[in-house]
């Protein structure tokens, strides 16, 4: 489970999201073991999940990933 944005709007998502090193980017891990706090606005964290069920992940190299967690951290 993780929290998004300053409204904390809570998202059950899947491991394979979880992991994702722009996911993990964002994550502050600190909330917990079993939900991380995600410092981003919520529109932006549905756009990235949207981006990572439906993009090419080849074709995100990892300055491209470093680049997409600095637009989405508030």
């Amino acid at each position: 489970m993780v929290f998004v944005g300053s409204t904390r709007k809570r998202y059950v998502i899947g491991s394979k999201y979880l992991s994702h090193p722009v996911v993990n980017a964002l994550t502050d891990k600190s909330a917990g073991n079993r939900t991380a706090v995600v410092k981003c606005e919520v529109v932006l964290f549905d756009h990235l999940l949207w981006m990572l069920e439906n993009g090419d992940p080849s074709s995100l190299s990892l300055d491209s990933l470093e680049e997409l967690a600095d637009l989405y951290v508030f």
